[in-house]
């Protein structure tokens, strides 16, 4: 029986998030078509740069993600200059330290990270084995600008690497936008390639518990003030860096 509720349905106060397979969704690397799509959806109440700011600090993931708790960042990949630029206007980013360029653990445009990925939803579990590593790199972090008076916002995106296009591709979007003093968070990932109808056979449930539980645990975190003004934790809470690394 599926955990969360397809999105189709509206978001309450009885029904915080929600999560389903999909036809494919554009992403910005591979663009349209593909095998599926996985999207899910929640509301934040909380200003969307704040939202962002919490995905990108892999630092605190230990403390929230229950999907992927952890990383190794290669700081030998290099940031996009487009990448600082991003919350440097935003008055509330300037208090919290701009958009965070160079400290450790934030993720930056074109920057490849290996992610501990649980598919089991146990990550936050101490003794609870991992499923797989999967590298990513970021490809997309940047500003949505409003429409004819629409909504402001931000988007961040990274492609999963590892297999030949032709084989399995993947790209997973998140986006941040701000409804009526909240965030309205959207996530997707688009998969495609000879083996992405094998994926959706395989892993398509779990990938909707997954992925809802992403969106679940990312709300509970931000709204109970771990995103505010958090530059990471000490310790065991740290991101691992390559460079780092003994």
């Amino acid at each position: 029986m599926p955990i969360y509720a397809p999105t189709t349905t509206s978001l309450t106060p009885q029904t915080p998030v929600t999560s389903s397979l999909v036809p494919a969704i554009p992403v910005p690397t591979h663009g349209t078509g593909g095998s599926f799509s996985v999207l899910a959806k929640t509301s934040i109440a909380a200003p969307p740069l704040l939202v962002l700011e919490a995905v990108r600090n892999t630092s605190a993931w230990p403390r929230w993600n229950s999907f992927c708790p952890r990383c190794v960042v290669d700081l030998a990949t290099s940031p996009s200059a487009e990448a600082g630029r991003l919350a440097g206007g935003r008055d509330g980013a300037e208090k919290r330290g701009g958009a965070r360029r160079g400290e450790k653990g934030w993720l930056e445009v074109g920057m490849s990270v290996t992610i501990e990925v649980f598919m089991n939803g146990d990550g936050l579990i101490e003794g609870r084995k991992k499923s797989r590593d999967q590298t990513i790199v970021i490809t997309k972090m940047e500003e949505l600008r409003p429409v004819d008076g629409g909504a402001t916002g931000y988007v961040i995106a990274w492609k999963s690497t590892g297999f030949s296009h032709w084989q399995l591709h993947s790209e997973r979007v998140m986006e941040f936008v701000e409804r009526e003093g909240a965030t309205e968070y959207v996530c997707w990932e688009t998969f495609g390639g000879l083996l992405g109808s094998v994926v959706k056979a395989t892993v398509g449930g779990q990938l909707v518990d997954r992925f809802g539980d992403y969106a679940r645990d990312l709300k509970a975190f931000v709204e109970g003030g771990g995103g505010a003004g958090d530059g990471g934790v000490d310790g065991a809470g740290n991101a691992v860096h390559k460079n780092n690394m003994s």
